[in-house]
């Protein structure tokens, strides 16, 4: 900020008159937009043929300099979406991800709510030792093999926005992004089946997580029900390793769930 009962600074800049001398005058100031955060963010005008409907987030900072190059002021504009949203947003493949889910008929903030709970939205390579379990969704590869193919054949668009329609596609995560916004969606169509209306992205969190013959008995079940009574044909150890903890109710997971997810473990995994 500028002290208070003093003159602003000013710069000066010198102009050559044409044949002959100087004139100076004072600079005006700048107003130069930076965009907010790393990477920049993509503000999606034109939407590809055959795409779904989808609007990224707007935000922008706006300083303004003076002439000789300091900050005078500086202002910030927020942009929209859950805390699950901008994370994924935040990662350079994001805002392809949201558009190929949207052109899925799924919601991206139940897309984004699923990649923070997997991997933090990171791309991770946790594949080895004969499990094949990787990337920002964390599929194995052959549920990433079938979904990926289920969603080319709902939408062919989308083949001209992936990399690879082999295994090897899972190490982009904008293309295992394909992979499971369709296993959303299957998790969706399956608990509507059993009478759950409108899934939202907790509610499908079983079915992802545990498969799809345990995804329906988790979403139903009371909160007092103990988790490991749910899924019978998993050891301690490999409760253990999907972080839930001996004597653990349904309830108690879904709370831990919820956290990580934020206000996006209730959104609905289809589109509107």
């Amino acid at each position: 900020m500028r002290p208070r009962n003093h003159a602003p600074r000013r710069s000066w800049k010198a102009v050559q008159l044409l044949g002959c001398c100087f004139v100076i005058y004072p600079a005006a100031a700048q107003t130069v937009n930076v965009p907010a955060g790393l990477p920049p963010t993509v503000n999606a005008t034109y939407q590809e043929i055959g795409m779904g409907d989808w609007t990224p987030p707007t935000s922008s900072t706006t300083q303004q300099i003076s002439g000789s190059g300091s900050v005078v002021s500086t202002t910030t504009s927020s942009g929209s979406g859950t805390d699950a949203l901008q994370s994924m947003y935040s990662q350079s493949w994001g805002y392809a991800a949201a558009q190929n889910a949207s052109a899925l008929g799924v919601n991206p903030d139940a897309l984004a709510a699923t990649c923070v709970v997997e991997s933090g939205c990171q791309n991770v390579n946790t594949a080895g030792g004969g499990n094949t379990i990787t990337g920002a969704f964390q599929m194995s590869n052959g549920t990433y093999s079938e979904e990926l193919q289920k969603a080319l054949a709902s939408n062919p668009s989308l083949a001209s926005s992936i990399t690879d329609t082999g295994t090897s596609g899972q190490q982009d995560p904008a293309t295992q992004a394909v992979a499971a916004a369709q296993y959303l969606k299957d998790a969706a169509t399956s608990l509507q089946s059993a009478g759950i209306s409108n899934p939202t992205a907790l509610d499908a969190r079983g079915y992802y997580n545990f498969g799809p013959s345990n995804g329906a008995k988790i979403a139903q079940a009371d909160d007092d029900t103990p988790m490991a009574g749910l899924l019978p044909n998993m050891s301690a150890t490999s409760l253990a390793n999907n972080g839930i903890t001996a004597g653990e109710t349904v309830g108690q997971w879904r709370a831990s769930v919820s956290a990580k997810m934020g206000s996006s473990a209730s959104a609905p995994i289809l589109s509107a």
